[in-house]
């Protein structure tokens, strides 16, 4: 009767054990090359267009009639307001915020992944998605975000 008990109890287990671990997708952690971990220098105006044109997506598109290179794009901006609204509160404008209000009424960090199911973890449990080569969130590495210059 013990024995079994046991037994009931490891089989519990190991169900639990794997459910779990299928429950959270891929464990792996992406961990870019340092050779290619370098941030993206653009001007305040590219900057401003590029969120003009992200939001204008976002709002006049489904997420999966949007192409890779524009999902790169917006993912960039985002993470660039996340940022510099984290570090340097100079992303506070009013296109900076529309971004972040439009992304927020799509879901978009949620609902990118129906377009994009296979992803991985990255720093600061942020998704990485291979297909793209970009992160979204958490602490993404500098291939990841805008480095903004006045000139």
């Amino acid at each position: 009767m013990l024995i079994r008990k046991y037994v009931s109890v490891g089989v519990l287990t190991v169900v639990l054990l794997f459910t779990i671990k299928n429950s959270f997708g891929q464990q792996q952690q992406f961990i870019p090359d340092s050779a290619h971990n370098i941030p993206k220098k653009i001007t305040w105006t590219e900057f401003h267009s590029r969120v003009d044109r992200a939001v204008k997506l976002l709002q006049t598109k489904e997420l999966s009639a949007i192409s890779d290179s524009d999902h790169v794009n917006i993912m960039l901006c985002l993470n660039t307001i996340f940022l510099g609204n984290r570090f340097l509160k100079g992303f506070n404008d009013a296109r900076c915020k529309r971004l972040l209000y439009v992304a927020n009424e799509k879901d978009y960090k949620n609902n990118i992944g129906k377009v994009y199911p296979e992803w991985l973890f990255n720093r600061g449990m942020g998704q990485y998605y291979p297909k793209l080569k970009m992160e979204l969130y958490g602490t993404p590495n500098l291939y990841a975000i805008f480095i903004i210059s006045n000139k």
